[in-house]
């Protein structure tokens, strides 16, 4: 299973976001009796089913929050219009409940995957595919130093937050507002679920990052590795936006 994260390396005045990728033993090799099996592939493989409209009509995604944290509504209204200009989906919903913090912190890759696997209730069904969101306090095993994990795209359909480190990260003075760092990390790690750039959804021109993969190296792109987080944010409106090249990979693979 191939995980894509999402970073903010803390600096003096200086605040930058970045992705790296990891993996674990997952190798998409699922049970096909296994009703779940399809919310268990690797990171990338539902790309086509979750832009167009030919598999799936419908987008339920679930939300489990830890106890300790809480979602921003402005970001979940920025998700909700991001996979409206990138997909044919007739209805996306997006539901919300609490679930008790795993009390884990930091959380390896594997924690992640157990602690979806024991709270997650919706998967795909005949007309509707399933995406599931986990918010959790606490940080990823990851961090490192001033180099904090904001969130991972993970398996075909899944994506975790860690929302006390975002909640941390807009705290400084000049720093993007925590709404909008929460924004830029839902949409960026959806992105990765969408296949971009280039794990899933083939790259149709030469825009791929070759020292960062899944990543755009097309300057102020939502999905850039690594960007001048501050400077690229104060006085923006919104969030960093997808570049033409990523757009239009999205729309060869069947999204808007």
């Amino acid at each position: 299973m191939r995980l894509n994260t999402i970073i903010i390396y803390l600096f003096v005045g200086v605040f930058l976001m970045s992705c790296s990728s990891d993996s674990d033993n997952d190798n998409g090799n699922v049970d096909p009796n296994n009703p779940k099996a399809g919310n268990q592939l690797p990171l990338g493989s539902s790309a086509n089913d979750l832009l167009s409209d030919q598999n799936f009509s419908n987008l339920a995604i679930e939300i489990a929050v830890d106890d300790n944290v809480s979602v921003s509504n402005s970001a979940l209204i920025d998700l909700e219009e991001f996979l409206e200009a990138r997909t044919f989906k007739t209805n996306i919903t997006i539901t919300q409940r609490t679930i008790v913090s795993p009390e884990m912190s930091p959380y390896s890759n594997s924690e992640i995957v157990s602690i979806e696997d024991n709270n997650r209730t919706l998967y795909n069904t005949e007309d509707t595919i399933a995406v599931f969101i986990l918010y959790l306090s606490g940080q990823s095993e990851n961090d490192e130093g001033n180099s904090v994990t904001l969130g991972t795209a993970y398996r075909n359909t899944s994506l975790v937050l860690y929302k006390e480190t975002i909640d941390n990260a807009g705290q400084p003075l000049n720093t993007p507002s925590v709404s909008e760092i929460e924004s830029a990390t839902l949409q960026h790690e959806f992105a990765h679920l969408f296949g971009l750039v280039d794990i899933g959804t083939e790259a149709q021109t030469p825009h791929v990052d070759p020292d960062s993969q899944g990543h755009c190296n097309v300057e102020d792109c939502l999905m850039i590795a690594s960007i001048e987080f501050a400077s690229g944010m104060i006085g923006m409106n919104s969030v960093p936006s997808l570049d033409p090249q990523c757009i239009n990979d999205l729309q060869a693979n069947g999204g808007r």
